[in-house]
């Protein structure tokens, strides 16, 4: 087993007397820890005892029915008709009880004229259930027990610390791979087609992101109640900040020297064009020809998750049948969670990603 030893790192085994000096040094320099973004913006609901899924039942929206007549007496001398133009494609479905229903538009039942004195034929209503089961996941560290004992810093305290900030990146990483993985409303910068298609100079334009926020506009997707409306965009701080230094006509920084100069002063996107950005170091990139980042904009109840074993940090400094002399304490932490996308329909996704490549 890998133990964590003394070192100068740690405050002793150490023959320099300045470096044992340190050992009396209590405060100590912390990373700053990511902030994670992917939990707070789906759906939890963690799963009950006894349990081995977590639901998501997505009720079906009842349609129109189009290309029906709409004559009625007094009523409009003209035929109904029209589809809806979603994201990227004509949104036109079933039965909402089928796997096409669930589209504000369909061909085949919904909403429709009334003949006088007549009830309109009822339709079966369904919804789409999504489910997720238990993933589980988790890290072990030992260290001596002359570390513990002679080291100024709280080695416990802190290992358990550090166990528990480790489990909550892997929460978020796994929330993201899933959130992530959608292959409907996906846009490429530079116009490409393809993640292999973009290159070194394909970084992100507003209008990469103002055709974001049509494809989910157009889905029907509602923002997010908590974030005031706006859809919000998980973006990394180097996209970050090729979207801030474009000085393209109706970029951010063309618009905010006339609005809100105070976040050009402050290298903040905040909310712009309908999007509340929250940045984040821990956005996964994906290796491609180039290396590629994802953008990815957030409407409400989009995806969900929750934990079936909420993070939890073990500890064990006692002796046992594997460390008979009690030479080392074991500090670890486990969690099981699940995840899972909602509608990923092409023309009516809740999630658009905007891939682009970024300047390093």
């Amino acid at each position: 087993m890998a133990t964590t030893l003394r070192n100068s790192d740690w405050g002793g085994a150490s023959t320099q007397t300045s470096e044992l000096l340190t050992g009396y040094i209590t405060d100590i320099i912390r990373m700053l820890e990511p902030e994670l973004q992917y939990a707070k913006l789906g759906t939890r609901r963690d799963a009950p005892k006894g349990s081995d899924r977590i639901i998501f039942p997505q009720p079906a929206q009842l349609p129109v029915k189009i290309n029906v007549s709409m004559l009625t007496v007094g009523g409009p001398a003209v035929a109904g008709a029209g589809s809806v133009w979603g994201a990227g494609a004509s949104i036109i479905g079933g039965n909402p009880n089928s796997v096409a229903g669930g589209f504000p538009v369909s061909s085949v039942v919904g909403v429709a004229a009334i003949t006088e004195g007549s009830n309109p034929t009822s339709i079966t209503w369904g919804a789409t259930s999504y489910s997720t089961g238990p993933a589980q996941y988790g890290i072990l560290v030992a260290v001596s027990d002359l570390l513990v004992r002679n080291s100024a810093i709280e080695v416990i305290q802190n290992a358990t610390m550090e166990v528990r900030n480790a489990l909550a990146r892997m929460v978020d990483t796994v929330i993201q791979t899933v959130v992530n993985a959608g292959s409907n409303g996906v846009i490429y910068s530079g116009a490409k087609t393809a993640r292999t298609a973009l290159g070194a100079g394909d970084t992100v334009a507003q209008s990469d992101l103002i055709k974001a926020v049509s494809y989910l506009r157009s889905s029907n997707a509602a923002g997010l109640k908590d974030f005031g409306g706006y859809y919000t965009a998980i973006i990394h701080p180097a996209v970050a900040s090729d979207l801030m230094s474009n000085s393209a006509t109706g970029s951010f920084v063309d618009v905010g020297r006339y609005t809100n100069v105070d976040d050009l002063r402050l290298g903040k996107l905040g909310g712009f064009r309908g999007v509340r950005y929250l940045e984040t170091a821990y956005q996964n990139y994906y290796n491609s020809t180039v290396p590629v980042m994802p953008t990815t904009l957030i409407g409400q109840d989009s995806f969900g998750w929750g934990y079936f074993q909420e993070p939890t940090a073990i500890l064990t400094t006692s002796a046992d049948s594997n460390n008979p002399l009690n030479l080392f304490s074991s500090i670890g932490g486990k969690v099981s969670l699940g995840v899972t996308r909602f509608n990923d329909t092409l023309g009516a996704p809740r999630i658009v990603r905007v891939e682009s490549a970024f300047s390093a």
